[in-house]
This record gives C-alpha cells, sequence and structure tokens, in this order.
C-alpha cells in the first residue's frame, strides 16, 4: 500500500514537471475487476466471473512500460470467497488463455496514455473470445502506472438495500451497504429482465442517513412486478450490488408493487396460466421460478427466466401466451435432453412471480 502511495505522488508530481518526469524504473502493481465490465449497460446485468486481474508493471525512466507479468490472479483476494473452484474450473482457463495469447505483450512499448486508448473490445488489440479479461488486464495495467486500485467485493449478504417501509408514493430503502459505499442511483428498471427503465421525471430520489428514499409522482401508475434498484459506488472503491443468486436472492436491491390480485384471480386452465384481470405479459416478465415436482421424486426441476449467475436462462416451462409448454425438452450443459413433463405422471407445478399470488396446480400430460 506504501509502495502505491508513494507512486502516486510521483505520479501527480510527473503530471506537474510534464513529459520530460523520470519513472526510474518503477517495478507496479495494479488490478482490476473482470465482472461488470459493460456495467450497467448490459441487460440483464452480467456480474460473473469474479475476480481481479492482478499485474505487476515495469516502466523505463521515460514511462515507457517494458513488462507486464501477472501478479497472482486467482490468488486469495483476487478471486471472490467461495469461488475458488469455479475460477479454476470456468475461468482460468479463459485467463490463461488470453495471457498465453500475448494479452500482456500487447501493452509493452506504450505509455499510460497509448493504453489507455486501446480498444480492447475489437480490431488488433482484442484477444479472441477474452474480451473482459483484455479489457480488465487494460484496467489494471493503468491502475498499477497511476496508482489505483481496482474495486473491491462487496461483502453483503442479501439485497445490499432492503425495503423498510412503503407509504404513499414513497418507498425507503435502508442500506446495508459498507460506510464508505457512496450511494448513487442510476435508475429504476421493471420486470425480471432489467429491461424497461422507469421515467427518471416520474421519481426524486433522496439518499440520507443511510437510506435511500424514492418518491413516485404516483406510485399506483407504477405496474406490478419486480422494480430493480440500479446504485453503484460513485467513488469507484467497491463493486456495485451483484446479480450473483437472481432475482431476489442476490445483493441486487428491489422493491415489488402489488397486482391486488387474490388467489382466486389466477388459474391454470389446463393449458394456459389465466388472470381475472391485468396484463398477462407482465405477469409473465415477473415471473421467479417454476417448480416441476413429478409424482413420488424428491426434487423439484426449477425452470427460471434469470438463472444463477444473473443472466437469462433457457426458460421453456411458458411461452408467451402463458401456456404451458406440455412438449418442452429441457437441454443439459452435457449435450442430454430430458421431457419437461413425461406421459402419464403426475405433476405438481408451482409458479412464483413478484407481486402476485403463487399458483400451484396438478397436471398431467
Amino acid at each position: 500500500m506504501k509502495r502505491k502511495l508513494a507512486f502516486a505522488a510521483l505520479f501527480l508530481g510527473c503530471i506537474a514537471l510534464g513529459a520530460g518526469c523520470a519513472f526510474a524504473g518503477q517495478t507496479l502493481e495494479g488490478d482490476a475487476n473482470v465482472d461488470q465490465r459493460n456495467y450497467p449497460s448490459t441487460t440483464p446485468f452480467i456480474h460473473p466471473p469474479f475476480y481481479n486481474v492482478r499485474v505487476t508493471v515495469e516502466v523505463d525512466d521515460d514511462g515507457v512500460v517494458t513488462a507486464v507479468t501477472d501478479n497472482g490472479t486467482g490468488a486469495a483476494g483476487s478471486v471472490q470467497e467461495g469461488n475458488e473452484e469455479f475460477w479454476e474450473n470456468k475461468n482460468k482457463p479463459f485467463f490463461d488463455a488470453a495471457v498465453n495469447g500475448g494479452l500482456f505483450d500487447k501493452f509493452v512499448g506504450k505509455t499510460v496514455d497509448e493504453i489507455k486508448e486501446m480498444d480492447m473490445s475489437a480490431g488488433a488489440d482484442a484477444v479472441s473470445g477474452a474480451t473482459m479479461v483484455s479489457a480488465a488486464a487494460q484496467e489494471a495495467v493503468v491502475n498499477a502506472l497511476e496508482g489505483k486500485a481496482g474495486k473491491t467485493f462487496l461483502d453483503v449478504e442479501g439485497p445490499a438495500l432492503t425495503v423498510e417501509s412503503m407509504e404513499e408514493n414513497t418507498v425507503t430503502l435502508a442500506s446495508s451497504l459498507p460506510e464508505d459505499f457512496e450511494l448513487e442511483l442510476l435508475d429504476i428498471r421493471w420486470s425480471v429482465y432489467n429491461d424497461e427503465i422507469v421515467p427518471e421525471d416520474s421519481y426524486t430520489a433522496e439518499i440520507a442517513d443511510g437510506k435511500l428514499s424514492i418518491t413516485f409522482e404516483d406510485i399506483t401508475s407504477l405496474k406490478p412486478g419486480y422494480y430493480y434498484v440500479n446504485v453503484l459506488d460513485a467513488s469507484g472503491k467497491y463493486r456495485s450490488p451483484a446479480f450473483e443468486g437472481g432475482p431476489g436472492a442476490s445483493q441486487a436491491p428491489y422493491f415489488v408493487i402489488d397486482s391486488g390480485l387474490g388467489s382466486e384471480d389466477i388459474a391454470f386452465d389446463g393449458t394456459a396460466v389465466t388472470l381475472a384481470s391485468g396484463s398477462i405479459a407482465d405477469y409473465l416478465k415477473n415471473i421467479e421460478h417454476v417448480q416441476i415436482l413429478a409424482a413420488g421424486a424428491e426434487e423439484a426441476v426449477e425452470q427460471a427466466p434469470i438463472g444463477h449467475h444473473g443472466t437469462a436462462g433457457d426458460f421453456i416451462a411458458l411461452d408467451e401466451n402463458g401456456t404451458l409448454n406440455a412438449d418442452g425438452v429441457v437441454k443439459a450443459r452435457d449435450g442430454s435432453e430430458s421431457a419437461l413433463f413425461e406421459d402419464g405422471t403426475e405433476y405438481t407445478v408451482t409458479i412464483d412471480a413478484f407481486g402476485y399470488p403463487e399458483l400451484a396446480f396438478e397436471y398431467s400430460k
């Protein structure tokens, strides 16, 4: 840490003195997160894989990079606690491929300004199939040269902001974020897909005393369902709350607008889900999961629009009209296939959707 602080002071001095300032053959360290590279422009937001690229950067007297090497990427602190096996089996091969493909060599011979201008997403500077790793490596090198730290993991269980109250037109959320997390509200997004942004001029937000209060012009005009509260750390120290775990189970803060429907207002007519009032399309966009339990089975098969890693999954249980997919086939990662419903088997199907009553019914194909 002292080395980084010392270099930061040196770098500021270089800026003051101009391009002729010598780096005196510094060896520097930098890191940057691979996840959240496109945040918050990806829908849904893609947060995994959870690790930081760590590098050692050598520079000559003119501030030109002479060497970049790995500095413990995948070691403790670089990988989110609990994801060590995931890193080893899933992330490391992509990282190794990028490094073995000459990723670090691309920064050699360049100054910090030239490295900042590199486009790591396409063209000659890209590493095929590893653009997220490439962009993180670029930022890690820049951080080393500028004496900056990469974003750290959030040690938060469950939603980082939880609903404290919903009174009249105001939703108040209490924060469990670190005290030095500089809370900033970017936007509010409706549905589990985060694909519809609530108009910014329809609400005001106030951040005070560890709470975020959102006051709508007319909260009754909001559609029922899941509302993602899209926040970040304006200081850049921490990652944004993650979607790992999927809607409702992740760090991502949210609130729910109730549909006002009772259990008698939602049903399965033998073919499709029906509502006594409201939009079936809105209902489908707020499904948390569908549990399909075969008679005699110990565990249900779960279908979810948004998977554990916070990305859109292969949801086939219902079509766009709410019709049950009786002939649906589930395709596993290993290439195997299995029927969603077997002929002659009795099933209990349970559907949970944000803002709507739970629907459970018996089904036999």
